[in-house]
């Protein structure tokens, strides 16, 4: 029996949730056998094999001939840049926080989008919005301050939670430019342009390393077992939301795909053996809570 329409859906959007809740998870694991900047690489040797795969996909799609809008490489080549840089950050303060503190505060990265889509794309600001970015930053507090009673030491704490306030932004930022290059061109086609610019990225990488003798742990197979892991699921989440966004309203998508920071909280607790603290699951709970607000004021 085929398939319905809602059925279709609510599979993509499970996709969508199992993927995104579980990047994180594997991306702690793969620290554990390599550094930041190792995990970093092979994240974007891994997205390089999407440049083929989602170029035949387009040429399947787009049989009769396809092109990428001019302005549409600007804005998806600063939105990979800063995604990087943002992937780098988070990097960091995961190899010296647990997964649940620096996830429940990068999870606030949707506020920030909202909070440039405001001053520079010029959109409404509604009182539930406002709310909604209020619940968000007293979250994000109560993540923060969980840590003090965890492993990160008062020393490294402030260090720790900087980084992971430079990721938040640079995602938020990441999210504005890809609101630019979504105003130009289809969805796929901008995801094909990211994966283009990745890997610009990792050649640039490459030479950079090279330049400074670093040294890569390229005989990791955890590190490259994880990423590899973390990789697939950060693609295959993106794709399947994206495909999503073309059955259903934006809203309703972005509403249900939102909660899966506290999905992937309740992961680390599991998988990872964390501590269950209840203010930091209070503040993920806050963040999800009020992220989901912000967001569900995009129609207004």
């Amino acid at each position: 029996m085929p398939f319905s329409f809602s059925t279709d859906l609510n599979v993509l959007i499970a996709i969508s949730l199992l993927c995104w809740s579980t990047w994180g998870l594997f991306d702690k694991k793969a620290l554990e056998g390599a550094g930041h900047l190792d995990v970093l690489l092979f994240q974007h040797i891994y997205y390089l094999l999407e440049v083929p795969v989602i170029w035949l996909l387009l040429n399947l799609l787009y049989q009769g001939g396809w092109t990428v809008a001019p302005l549409v490489w600007l804005w998806t080549g600063l939105g990979s840049l800063s995604s990087s840089g943002g992937m780098l950050f988070y990097l960091v303060a995961m190899a010296r926080a647990e997964a649940s503190f620096v996830l429940g505060i990068t999870a606030a990265y949707p506020l920030i989008v909202q909070i440039f889509a405001y001053f520079f794309l010029h959109e409404a600001l509604v009182p539930e919005r406002l709310l909604g970015s209020l619940l968000v930053g007293i979250g994000v507090g109560l993540v923060g301050s969980s840590a003090r009673s965890h492993e990160i030491s008062k020393k490294h704490h402030k260090t720790t939670l900087l980084m992971c306030l430079i990721a938040t932004l640079l995602w938020g930022v990441t999210g504005l430019f890809d609101k630019k290059a979504l105003g130009l061109d289809l969805p796929f086609k901008i995801y094909y342009a990211r994966c283009v610019w990745d890997a610009v990225i990792l050649a640039l990488m490459l030479l950079v390393f090279r330049l400074i003798n670093y040294k890569v742990a390229y005989k990791s197979p955890k590190a490259w077992k994880y990423s590899g892991f973390s990789s697939i699921c950060l693609s295959l989440g993106t794709l399947s939301y994206m495909f999503a966004m073309t059955m259903a309203t934006a809203s309703y998508v972005i509403v249900i795909t939102g909660c899966y920071p506290l999905l992937m909280y309740l992961g680390a607790v599991i998988f990872l053996k964390e501590k269950l603290s209840k203010m930091r699951l209070a503040g993920v709970i806050l963040v999800v809570g009020g992220g989901l607000m912000v967001q569900n004021t995009q129609a207004l």
